[in-house]
């Protein structure tokens, strides 16, 4: 059986770099596979490993568009595997990506949102609040206050599988800071990967 959703906490190798407010994202951990050192990967199927489906086409398919904009063949994986607990079969998978011209397989899941707060919460947490570093008054109206809490720290599982074999290719969790808005952590995002993934000769 293949698990890759449980295997995306699988990485070990530590890199220890800090995130900061002016890079949204740094490698935390790093493994790679010496089983497939060398080999490079031209047309890759984009997994978001989120449970609700709404969210997981909209982020595949505005990772896929961001990463054809910089040269990397790309595209959605939720028509090809639209019940993401098939990532748990290793046959099920197999099967799936068998149907496509894709060699390799990018994951990315969250592993850590970075805050865990609504508004309706917002007097009861106010003080946790302060101590995670915000300082929204006691005023703060709904708009600002969602606004502060999506520009906080958080944590994300990304990984590059093998299509053919799905072995894990390259695995890394991050340290992210969000840029603000929603477009421009999908850019951001994309920057960062492309340029890891390239300098690591994993990708053309």
């Amino acid at each position: 059986m293949l698990k890759i959703a449980p295997s995306l906490l699988a990485a070990s190798v530590a890199a220890a770099l800090s995130a900061c407010a002016s890079t949204p994202h740094r490698i935390d951990t790093e493994e790679s596979s010496p089983e497939l050192a060398g080999r490079t990967y031209s047309d890759l199927l984009i997994i978001g490993a989120y449970e609700d489906r709404t969210f997981r086409v909209s982020a595949e398919t505005a990772f896929a568009e961001e990463l054809k904009a910089k040269g990397i063949t790309s595209a959605a994986s939720y028509a090809v595997i639209p019940d993401i607990e098939i990532l748990n079969s290793e046959t099920a998978v197999r099967d799936a990506v068998s149907t496509t011209s894709h060699d390799g397989l990018l994951t990315i899941a969250t592993l850590d949102p970075g805050y865990d707060y609504d508004y309706e919460d917002y007097m009861e947490s106010r003080g946790l609040v302060y101590l995670l570093g915000g300082r929204p008054g006691a005023g703060t109206d709904i708009g600002s206050f969602i606004s502060w809490a999506g520009s906080g720290a958080y944590t994300l599982h990304i990984g590059l599988w093998d299509a053919e074999t799905l072995v894990p290719v390259w695995q890394i969790t991050t340290d992210s800071n969000t840029t603000g808005t929603e477009s421009g952590d999908t850019g951001a995002l994309a920057d960062f990967v492309v340029e890891t993934m390239r300098e690591r000769g994993l990708v053309r």
